[in-house]
């Protein structure tokens, strides 16, 4: 008889429980028993939510809104032309630091000509690194040059960057003289304007001028500072598009595409980007018959300075 008691009494118990826990299910969700399922209206506004698989989708970009765990990246970028007779050199070395907390971007170049200590080969200009061995070579000389570790690099041919500026829509620019082609074609006037992909592409190559690497990598860092704007202002979805168009077709890079779609699922809210632009200060020297640019340490320890970043911010695995 007291077992029979017992049992009915631990019935009750798990009875009343569970109408607890109904209860509280159908008040979170406005008298629903199902999340989100509220007379078949959005909660947000009012509408039809669509597709399960369009709940589910608006679902996780709710979360990854909500948790951003997004940490400072730091990585390189190397523009190479395929077409010249210098195929498989880096024409632009750029190494960049994207804090999301603050976002604020730090760009610093290295001169093409930079005579550094490539391994395995010795002192050489730094663009052949990329030459005697590709992406992994050239991370790991500019690694061992500012003590740094890179989180992933992008490679991309200069069709492709030209490419990616025209489905930007353009980049903007404020030239400070006119740019000639042959001597007498005026491609490029000066002052403020939108240039299309081809024409941004003649303006960071440009070399015919006393501005020399100087003038180049400022112009450089002009257009990729204009086009990281225009890439923020995208929408997601136009974004990944772009991922689906270049990853491994134009771009190579080590970093996994899933890393990177999810870093950008959570990047909705950078529109307000702050930009810092440094140079590594060099001086020409002719060695052996060849022209170098070489830098001094205090100088070299300016740049390293920019990306002494906290060791266990830049764990992040992008691979």
């Amino acid at each position: 008889m007291k077992n029979r008691k017992l049992i009915i009494i631990l019935l009750s118990v798990l009875i009343l429980v569970i109408v607890a826990s109904l209860f509280l299910i159908i008040s979170t969700n406005n008298g629903s028993l199902f999340p989100g399922n509220n007379q078949n209206t959005d909660p947000k506004n009012g509408t039809d939510p669509g597709s399960i698989e369009d709940v589910l989708n608006q679902n996780n970009e709710d979360l990854l809104e909500l948790a951003d765990t997004r940490k400072t990246v730091v990585f390189a970028i190397y523009g190479t032309d395929e077409r010249s007779d210098e195929t498989g050199r880096s024409d632009i070395i750029m190494v960049v630091m994207y804090d999301p907390t603050q976002e604020k971007m730090v760009m610093a170049s290295l001169p093409r000509d930079l005579r550094v200590n490539i391994p395995g080969y010795g002192l050489d200009k730094i663009n052949h690194a990329y030459a005697y061995g590709g992406r992994e070579l050239i991370n790991q000389t500019i690694e061992d040059l500012l003590g740094i570790k890179l989180d992933f690099s992008v490679k991309l041919d200069f069709d492709t960057f030209a490419s990616i500026i025209n489905d930007a829509g353009g980049v903007n620019v404020i030239a400070q003289k006119d740019f000639y082609k042959n001597e007498n074609q005026l491609v490029i006037s000066q002052g403020e304007q939108v240039l299309n992909g081809k024409n941004a592409l003649f303006y960071v190559r440009f070399r015919s001028d006393s501005d020399g690497d100087y003038g180049r990598i400022a112009r450089q860092q002009e257009v990729v500072k204009s086009l990281m704007k225009s890439l923020s202002t995208m929408s997601l979805k136009k974004k990944l598009q772009l991922i689906e168009t270049y990853y491994n077709n134009g771009i190579e890079t080590d970093v996994n595409v899933s890393k990177l779609k999810e870093y950008l699922n959570m990047s909705g809210g950078d529109t307000n980007l702050s930009f810092e632009n440094y140079r590594l200060k060099t001086y020409s020297e002719i060695i052996d018959g060849l022209w170098y640019e070489l830098y001094s340490q205090e100088d070299l320890d300016a740049i390293k300075n920019l990306f002494n970043v906290n060791e266990d911010i830049n764990q992040e695995n992008w691979n």
